[in-house]
C-alpha cells in the first residue's frame, strides 16, 4: 500500500474542506441577516448555492479519483474498516444531496437561481410539498454532515491511538 493519497486527492480534499466552512459560514450569516439586510441574505444564498455546485462537482471529481487511485493501508481491524468506509460513503452521499436539495428547495419555491451571478440554473413551476421535502432534506444531510465531520476529524486526529496508525499523514499537503 502507498503513504499517500494522490496529489489530486488531497487537492480536492482541502478544497472541499475550505469550502465547507464557507458554506457553514454563508448560512449563518443568511440567518443572521435575513430580517434586517434581504438584499445581503439575498446575495448570501445566491453565493451558497454557487459554492454549493462547486461542491458537487469536487465530491463527483473525489468519488471518480477515488476509485482509480491507490488507498494507503486502512486500519486494521475489520470493525474500523467498515466503519470508516461507511463514514466516507456518508460523506459522499451528504456532498450530493445538499447541494441538490438545496436547489430544490428554492427553485420549488420560485427563487431566480444564478450560479455566481451568471448562469441561470433551470426554474421549476411553484410547488410547496416538493420545497418542504427538499427543505427537510437538506436539513437533515446538514446535520448528518455535521456529525460525520466530527466522527471524520476525530478519528483522523486520534487513529494513531487506535491502531497505531498516523493516518493524518495520509492527506497533508
Amino acid at each position: 500500500m502507498i503513504a499517500r493519497y494522490s496529489l489530486s486527492l488531497r487537492v480536492v480534499h482541502w478544497l472541499t474542506a475550505l469550502l465547507i466552512l464557507a458554506q457553514v459560514s454563508l448560512a449563518t450569516l443568511n440567518i443572521l441577516l435575513y430580517e434586517p439586510r434581504p438584499i445581503l441574505a439575498e446575495w448570501l444564498v445566491q453565493a451558497h448555492i454557487s459554492l454549493g455546485a462547486v461542491i458537487l462537482t469536487l465530491a463527483v471529481c473525489r468519488v471518480a479519483l477515488r476509485l482509480r487511485s491507490p488507498v494507503p493501508a486502512r486500519p486494521s481491524s475489520r470493525t474500523l474498516r467498515i466503519a470508516s468506509n461507511c463514514v466516507h460513503i456518508l460523506l459522499y452521499v451528504c456532498l450530493m444531496i445538499l447541494p441538490v436539495s438545496g436547489y430544490l428547495r428554492l427553485a420549488a419555491l420560485g427563487f431566480e437561481i444564478r450560479l455566481f451571478g451568471v448562469l441561470p440554473l433551470p426554474a421549476l413551476a411553484p410547488n410547496i410539498p416538493l420545497a418542504k421535502s427538499a427543505s427537510g432534506f437538506h436539513d437533515a444531510a446538514a446535520l448528518v454532515l455535521g456529525a460525520l465531520l466530527v466522527m471524520h476529524i476525530t478519528a483522523a486526529v486520534f487513529h494513531k491511538q487506535l491502531d497505531g496508525k498516523a493516518v493524518l499523514n495520509h492527506m497533508a499537503i
